[in-house]
């Protein structure tokens, strides 16, 4: 996992270079360490899940999934919007959650937990779900509050570099939220189906 979080932080410093010096920067400068530690990523995931006879659970797999899942959006984003560097924000996060999931595996989860259980997956996911999106909430109203910013000031970043528009950011910050409320109700209800089995 240490080698997936070095492909996200190499990612995250050509995005830097690209908001500085844009004219050196190319897309497959950033996407190529992307894919190649969300490969990595995935690979890891589905072999602590599905292959150990001792899966991962708890904190540890609730904050690397929740990675997963930030770099999926992220990778997904780049696509889509091309000219905005979300990756300035995303990759560092999803770089913190892994770090941290390797430290709690390594200090905390010394016996690992089952995840055969219908109800644990649903409350690992749903908290995964419920920590991704508040993060995408969280970036969405960063955006919004510098595009604001850079309005009331007249300018503009240098192009092609842009920020999305006030209204792509309000809608995806209300969609997030939404999800949030979902997935938080989700995680409880598996909670409380674990806490009575």
């Amino acid at each position: 996992m240490l080698l997936v979080a070095v492909c996200y932080i190499i990612a995250f410093f050509v995005e830097l270079l690209r908001f500085v010096r844009w004219r050196y920067w190319h897309p497959w400068g950033a996407i190529v360490p992307t894919v190649i530690g969300f490969v990595l990523h995935t690979f890891f995931l589905y072999e602590q899940h599905i292959v150990a006879e001792q899966p991962l659970g708890g904190a540890a797999m609730l904050l690397l999934a929740s990675a997963w899942g930030l770099v999926l959006l992220y990778l997904l984003w780049l696509r889509r919007y091309p000219n905005i560097p979300f990756g300035i924000i995303v990759l560092p996060i999803a770089a913190m959650l892994i770090g941290s999931g390797i430290h709690w595996t390594t200090t905390f989860e010394t016996t690992g937990l089952s995840l055969s259980s219908l109800a644990k997956m649903l409350h690992l996911v749903s908290a995964a779900g419920f920590v991704i999106a508040v993060l995408v909430f969280i970036i969405c109203r960063i955006l919004y509050s510098l595009e604001v910013r850079l309005l009331r000031k007249k300018r503009s970043l240098t192009p092609p570099i842009r920020l999305p528009s006030l209204e792509w950011s309000k809608t995806i910050s209300r969609i997030s939220l939404i999800m949030a409320i979902c997935c938080l109700c989700f995680s409880a209800i598996g909670g409380i189906v674990l806490n009575i089995i």
